[in-house]
């Protein structure tokens, strides 16, 4: 965080913390989710190690002693719905409980097994996690997890044979990136998660590109870049199956469906609906538009394949009546939720 952002996010977490101790947020709870509920987007639950080896960007992470905390709270105060129960209700149109509540997890990282599933079991709440198909069990990771990973090398290596340099600024200056070349920074790691995040503008085909020829010049294998950063695996799901997890489609290589050709977007759609039953059996009724990206012609071609609900990004509530298939959730992630109070005041809309 910059100084200004530690300054008003300290302020914010003094205002919950004084609004949360003389019980002022519970109320603010019980009247504006009297008759909503609210859906819970995680991505990574991730111990302290884990955070400082990851390439992920920090919007998507919350360490695990914190989605314990928030886990224990949402058993206390709110209704916590499995995906069946929540969609019987906006299907028939039916009344939501007060305090409704969706736990979902985008992606499917190998950390919702090992670290997420224990706390959820331990609590005995329900979950949905959105899978990206062929990332499953592959070894693979997103691009830009990949990237990251890549550039750290490239940087290290730099370091230590400088001779290399001039084949690394060929490939890194067409992508504005040549300059962590020169950079004598210790810990570049933050810097570069952001800087790799603003190039997703360039697309796939050219990042995958970029990842390629970064390898092949590395000697180094994209499916084995890190532990951290993979994705469960299909015994994985099936034990997530038997403790009260279900599985929704997220596209089958997680293509943005807004920067893709209509018939790719129609490839990820009833791609992932199709591959999910064939390995899961039972009908997949739910959908995650990957980062949540969606037009109303994205959203009629996921409700014309045949799926009962999908997901977006952005926040908000959900109540009787709302569209099934731009169904609104609220990020979660360390920086604005790391303690009870501040948890609570995001679910309630305070922050």
């Amino acid at each position: 965080m910059t100084r200004s952002e530690r300054l008003r996010y300290t302020i914010k977490n003094i205002v919950a913390h004084g609004l949360y101790y003389v019980g002022l947020l519970q109320i603010l709870q019980a009247v504006k989710l009297r008759k909503k509920a609210v859906v819970l987007m995680y991505h990574r639950v991730l111990t302290a190690d884990e955070s400082r080896q990851t390439a992920s960007h920090p919007a998507l992470i919350v360490e695990r002693e914190t989605f314990a905390r928030q886990m224990a709270l949402l058993k206390k105060r709110f209704a916590v719905l499995s995906i069946e129960e929540f969609a019987e209700r906006l299907e028939n149109n039916r009344p939501l409980p007060p305090s409704a509540c969706v736990v979902t997890f985008d992606d499917g990282w190998k950390d919702n097994f090992s670290n997420a599933l224990p706390i959820l079991r331990a609590h005995d709440l329900p979950s949905l996690v959105f899978l990206p198909f062929d990332y499953i069990g592959s070894g693979a990771l997103f691009w830009q997890e990949t990237l990251v990973h890549l550039l750290m090398r490239v940087v290290d290596e730099t370091r230590r044979d400088p001779s290399r340099r001039g084949e690394f600024t060929a490939l890194l200056d067409p992508v504005g990136l040549a300059w962590l070349l020169d950079s004598d920074e210790r810990e570049l790691r933050p810097r570069i998660i952001e800087m790799v995040s603003a190039k997703k503008q360039l697309g796939r085909e050219r990042l995958d590109s970029l990842a390629r020829q970064l390898a092949t010049v590395l000697d180094v294998r994209l499916d084995q870049l890190s532990d951290v950063d993979g994705f469960i695996d299909w015994s994985q799901v099936e034990e997530m199956r038997r403790h009260r997890v279900s599985f929704g489609g997220h596209g089958i290589k997680h293509h943005l469906l807004t920067m893709v050709s209509g018939e790719c977007a129609d490839d990820e759609i009833h791609g992932s609906k199709d591959a999910l039953e064939r390995r899961l059996q039972p009908t997949v009724a739910t959908f995650s538009y990957p980062n949540g990206y969606h037009t109303p012609e994205i959203a009629t071609k996921v409700r014309k394949a045949g799926y009962a609900l999908a997901f977006i990004a952005t926040g908000g509530w959900v109540e009787r009546g709302d569209d099934r298939w731009t169904i609104k959730r609220v990020n979660i992630h360390q920086m604005v939720t790391d303690t009870s109070p501040m948890f609570l005041a995001r679910l309630v809309g305070l922050f």
